[in-house]
């Protein structure tokens, strides 16, 4: 009787911890070319993913430059709801272009929520479509508990994955695009004259770190897939649910260390690991803000980061491995290390100078020759000064102006009809250099300015009437705004005059009266 009541007791217990949250957050560390897990904190738990979504908007980019579908010198005209997502976001406008390549980058690195959608357009033809995308490549790369509805990771109910999931998809991104790694690992990005840094807080301050992504929403907590390599072996680790960014960064620094530190796993892959219950994944958001973590995700800090040593921080709890002895310098780092104070802290330190990589909105010279996007080729009103426009097309329906010069990027190509004829085979060809230099502004409208003989069409001088003739008509008026009538008032005070010279002054008089009806 009382083994039946402990098993049954087990059983619920069994039950209950299935069916409730892991309030405390979910982790995992893999080795990224055997699988093999080295350590699993609720990996199948089912969680928002944030923006670690966009790993699969990268993906799925990548897949399809390798197909042949988009190039990465693709130019790409941002949408006006790829301009209206919330941010992070650096505010591209609606008509302006940015290639596929510099898009990747600002994504991966400040985590773009517009540049996301800007990806998505310009790979899949609209969103809808690039996230049925990335639900197909989740199911077959065996991503179980994964369920995407935007590209960026905006939080939606819906959009959920696992610690699993992400880690079997940074296995995938390193094992099939491994030529691509520096989207995943480069440190900052400067745009105009703003140098945007990684999210990712192990950029720069842990030894060996090579990406990759981050994710925030109060939903989700701060999330971050990590992986590193020391001594030829690659990790990677999934930290989802800390309650601050701080947290996040040392409890994934916690979690590398101490996998470094292992020789052996737990006897199971990543991919063998069970499947989550199915459940709606859980909100952390009370929790985060009780602890006071930043609430958002781009927080930019270079100096050393610390949080308190507390239960489920997780990792090794003295913050370090026994391969890797607390002070022991990290080469190339600066020296951070991750240190345990004997109050409890732990730290980890400041962060080196990261590598500056530019970036930019428009086009470049490989833009020309690069495939469409796919959006230009769904919907062609979203055409931005493609190849050639249609004889007989309005000018002004595809054009969006920029201020990009001719020589860089957003020009017409030379050999293009700009103002194009109305019948085919009437087209008049620019000289070869006629777009060479210079701006060209892309408005379809005419640009204020004097026009020479050389700039108008023969015989389209014939309707402008001669300046001489025009001002000879303007003369008669002169005497209508000079009041006269003053002087005829004057010949009365003179000493008097005969009759016959008084009745002459009075005459013109009344068109004085008469042309002052006008001014009323």
């Amino acid at each position: 009787m009382n083994a039946f009541r402990f098993a049954a007791g087990a059983t619920l217990a069994s039950f209950l911890a299935a069916a409730m949250p892991a309030q405390a957050g979910t982790s995992l560390v893999i080795d990224a070319s055997s699988g093999a897990v080295l350590s699993s904190e609720n990996a199948s738990q089912a969680w928002h993913p944030a923006s670690t979504t966009k790993m699969m908007t990268l993906y799925v980019a990548l897949k399809a430059v390798r197909d042949g579908k988009i190039g990465l010198e693709t130019a790409i005209p941002a949408s006006k709801r790829a301009a209206s997502q919330p941010r992070v976001k650096v505010y591209i406008r609606a008509g302006q272009e940015v290639t596929l390549d510099n898009a990747i980058r600002i994504m991966m690195v400040k985590s773009a929520n517009d540049i996301a959608y800007v990806i998505a357009e310009g790979v899949g033809g609209d969103v809808e479509s690039f996230v049925g995308m990335m639900n197909a490549e989740a199911r077959r790369l065996g991503m179980r508990d994964t369920n995407f509805v935007n590209p960026n990771g905006w939080h939606h109910p819906d959009q959920q994955s696992s610690a699993r999931d992400l880690a079997v998809l940074a296995m995938a991104l390193m094992s099939e695009f491994g030529d691509y790694s520096d989207y995943w690992n480069t440190g900052a990005v400067q745009l105009g004259k703003q140098v945007l840094k990684n999210t990712n807080g192990l950029v720069g301050r842990y030894h060996g770190i090579n990406g990759f992504k981050t994710g925030f929403v109060c939903a989700s907590g701060f999330n971050v897939v990590a992986t590193a390599t020391r001594g030829g072996r690659t990790l990677i680790a999934v930290v989802m649910g800390a309650h601050s960014g701080a947290e996040r960064t040392i409890k994934a620094a916690q979690l590398l260390d101490d996998g470094f530190g292992k020789w052996g796993g737990l006897g199971t892959t990543v991919a063998s690991l069970p499947s989550g219950t199915g459940g709606r994944a859980y909100s952390v958001c009370d929790a985060v803000r009780r602890g006071g973590g930043a609430l958002g995700d781009d927080v930019d800090s270079s100096g050393p980061i610390t949080v308190s040593a507390a239960p489920g921080v997780g990792g090794n709890s003295d913050g370090t491995s026994d391969r890797f002895a607390v002070g022991v310098p990290q080469s190339g780092v600066g020296g951070s290390v991750l240190t345990r104070s004997p109050s409890g802290r732990i730290t980890l330190g400041q962060r080196a100078p990261l590598a500056t990589v530019p970036v930019a909105f428009g086009r470049t010279p490989g833009s020309a020759s690069a495939p469409l996007a796919a959006n230009v080729v769904a919907k062609p009103d979203t055409q931005v000064a493609r190849e050639t426009i249609q004889p007989g097309a309005p000018v002004a329906a595809g054009l969006v102006g920029s201020g990009r010069t001719a020589s860089a990027n957003g020009a017409i190509p030379a050999r293009s009809s700009a103002f194009a004829a109305t019948a085919p085979g009437d087209e008049v060809q620019p000289p070869s250099n006629a777009f060479g230099s210079g701006p060209l502004r892309l408005q379809g409208a005419v640009q204020p300015g004097a026009a020479t003989p050389a700039s108008l069409r023969p015989g389209a001088a014939a309707g402008i009437k001669p300046a001489a003739r025009n001002a000879a008509k303007a003369t008669p008026a002169k005497p209508l705004l000079t009041k006269p009538a003053s002087k005829p008032k004057a010949a009365p005070a003179k000493p008097k005059p005969s009759t016959a010279l008084v009745k002459p002054p009075q005459r013109p008089a009344k068109p004085a009266a008469s042309a002052a009806k006008p001014d009323a």
